[in-house]
């Protein structure tokens, strides 16, 4: 029997697609994903029920509660209040400058974490566009030399921590754009090199963290 294969939404990576007027294509990718796309409580709070209170974000929430109405997102019901509170604490007692902790995560993101390690099937990935949770999980002792150089300050490591998120697979939202483009699913007037770099630019600048040089190489790529 085949796995269930999952993909973890943080808000932010939802809202890049929604302040892109991109919504429209989760829909379609969910369809040809054959999985489920997921998310916690605590994203659906961020992404559309303490966004819809604040007339500046009202329509992005309202396109994303219609993936919702069309069950494009699942929210995860099992409790996930201890396996979070573990995430929090871990990786906010992995890095200390001064003597005092570094906090680098927050409850959305400790969520998806926590899902992630709740769910049983190895097809699964965590989609967030923040760098921090990122580094984390791929390259935590480049997330302790940058937090360095930002604080101005040495910064402490407790490395036995970096097993607990080694081997957590993540994307961002512009890879998702990325594929969905090339698949048909982002339909723009221009020529693939200009509409990847129209796509790409994009997410970047509405908060996805992706380089220059990682544009051009996906430019360069098509």
């Amino acid at each position: 029997m085949p796995e269930n294969k999952y993909l973890i939404f943080d808000s932010s990576s939802i809202i890049t697609f929604a302040m892109n007027d991109l919504t429209y294509s989760l829909k379609e990718l969910h369809e040809k994903f054959n999985g489920d796309f997921i998310f916690s409580k605590d994203v659906e709070k961020e992404t559309i029920t303490r966004s819809l209170d604040i007339p500046r974000f009202m329509l992005e929430a309202l396109q994303i509660k219609g993936l919702v109405n069309d069950t494009v997102f699942t929210r995860f019901e099992k409790n996930l209040k201890k396996e979070t509170e573990r995430v929090l604490d871990i990786a906010n007692h992995t890095f200390k400058a001064k003597g005092e902790w570094i906090s680098i995560i927050h409850g959305g993101e400790a969520s998806c974490l926590a899902i992630y390690k709740m769910l049983t099937s190895n097809k699964k990935a965590i989609v967030i566009d923040e760098r921090t949770t990122r580094m984390l999980c791929e390259s935590p002792e480049n997330l302790r030399k940058l937090l360095g150089l930002k604080l101005h300050t040495k910064v402490e490591a407790v490395k036995e921590n970096y097993d607990f998120f080694k081997d957590i697979k993540i994307i961002r939202s512009c890879e998702l754009m990325f594929f969905a483009y090339s698949k048909g699913l982002i339909p723009l007037p221009a020529n693939k090199r200009d509409s990847i770099k129209a796509l790409l630019y994009a997410a970047k600048y509405k908060g996805c963290s992706v380089s220059n040089q990682e544009i051009k190489e996906a430019i360069n790529y098509i």
